[in-house]
């Protein structure tokens, strides 16, 4: 199977600067799991030069771009550039709550445990900053939240188990 339309494809955002580093870790890993044909190879290395001559944005900027682009907001993102990781929570255009979240299983346990601490942190002082408190009972995972403090809390829950955060 050729990975070629997905370099393709990079190039493309990579020449108007929008190859995030989440996408360009992901493409990379990819490329280490497959042999390249001659093609893939030259593509490849065309894409490094235009990153190498292109700031990008981040991964951050991106998913902002995204969700203004359908009336809704990021209130919370994470995402690593040492490995594949992220936790958004974001708000839609009719005020209710989203959360995502992928900790690399390539990835050792303290670098998944280390990962799940910092962003509890993170998370923890901006829900401080929102005026929002940890809710003291489970939280089940759900499509959509209607109040805020749910969905940070259910992010918190989760990364209290960083082993079995996959997705």
């Amino acid at each position: 199977m050729t990975i070629l339309p997905n370099i393709e494809e990079a190039m493309e955002d990579a020449r108007n600067g929008k190859l995030s580093p989440y996408w360009q870790n992901n493409l990379k890993r990819e490329c280490l799991h497959g042999e390249l044909s001659a093609e893939e190879r030259l593509a490849l290395s065309e894409l490094n030069c235009i990153l190498s001559e292109t700031p990008q944005w981040s991964s951050e900027e991106e998913l902002c771009h995204d969700m203004e682009n359908i009336g809704g907001r990021v209130r919370f993102c994470r995402f690593w550039n040492e490995h594949y990781s992220m936790v958004q929570l974001t708000e839609d255009r009719n005020g209710k709550y989203s959360t995502a979240y992928v900790l690399d299983t390539e990835t050792t346990p303290d670098v998944r445990k280390a990962a799940a601490l910092q962003t509890q942190k993170e998370l923890a002082d901006r829900m401080q900053a929102w005026g929002v408190s940890l809710l003291d009972t489970s939280v089940p995972e759900q499509m959509k939240y209607d109040f805020l403090a749910e969905a940070a809390s259910h992010l918190m829950q989760v990364l209290n188990d960083p082993e079995h955060i996959t997705g």
